[in-house]
């Protein structure tokens, strides 16, 4: 990912989707057509603090972010979310989530899980979905974990086996645990160290009683943090093992896996 493409000039832009990633100081897109494969655009954008006036001055001045698109889709990484049944009505939500952090005054957003699995509820930054709502052609705003759950909700349908996965950073970590095809925990995690994030998973693994002889833990993500991982986990279950990279998504373009994987999946999830 680079800033050079902050000044492509897309022509046509209403037969492309937009797709962009919120975390912390950095605002990260793919722009792809579904009508031409290979499409696919990356790029990245610094914030140069954590303010929301930082952020709009780093999205209005780029100006591909700002065409009239077919469609956009925006990805908010929030520590504060929780996963409610999904008959939860919207204004249970705002209550439950705010009941949950008390002290956090920011906005929440709701989105439904495909297929209906949860409610997946977050506090994203006061001020924050108004703007977005404002710069975006009816942008479609989800906490971070959306497309983690819903690309692996499809790999796991009409299976009976568990599944752990883990979408690895350098200091964090995602986790979606599938049990017999249905989602049991969403999850995500900061840490200090590889044996911290080995911890959390194993905890996560016992807690939601996956065999350790037969079921699944799959990997992705930092390539540093999971080869120091593996061994450790490797310890205590059976099999460890890297998640497949979706081929679908090469059809997106070559480059696809030089992305976030969250925007890529997301991509898949439509």
């Amino acid at each position: 990912m680079n800033e050079g493409n902050r000044n492509i000039n897309i022509e046509h832009p209403e037969v492309w989707d937009l797709l962009v990633m919120i975390e912390g100081m950095q605002v990260k897109y793919i722009l792809h057509t579904p009508s031409v494969e290979g499409s696919l655009i990356i790029g990245q954008v610094s914030c140069t603090d954590a303010t929301l006036q930082s952020l709009e001055d780093a999205i209005y001045d780029t100006p591909v972010l700002l065409g009239e698109y077919r469609s956009v889709k925006v990805l908010v990484h929030s520590d504060h979310f929780v996963l409610l049944p999904v008959q939860t009505t919207p204004d249970d939500c705002q209550l439950l989530v705010s009941q949950a952090f008390p002290g956090d005054d920011g906005d929440v957003v709701v989105g439904e899980l495909p297929g209906g699995q949860a409610k997946l509820a977050c506090l994203v930054q006061p001020g924050l979905q108004a703007f977005l709502g404002r710069t975006f052609n009816y942008p479609e705003v989800y906490h971070h974990l959306f497309p983690l759950c819903g690309y692996y909700r499809e790999l796991n349908h009409g299976t009976e086996l568990s599944r752990m996965f883990l979408n690895l950073r350098a200091t964090g970590m995602d986790m979606a645990i599938y049990c017999g095809g249905n989602l049991q925990c969403a999850n995500s995690y900061a840490f200090e160290n590889a044996d911290d994030a080995a911890y959390f998973a194993l905890n996560a693994w016992r807690t939601h009683g996956l065999d350790q002889l037969t079921d699944e833990l799959q990997l992705t993500g930092d390539n540093d943090v999971r080869a120091a991982m593996t061994p450790v986990l490797r310890q205590y279950v059976k099999f460890v093992m890297p998640a497949v990279y979706p081929a679908a998504a090469m059809r997106l373009g070559r480059n696809a896996m030089q992305a976030p994987l969250e925007l890529i999946l997301l991509a898949l999830c439509e």
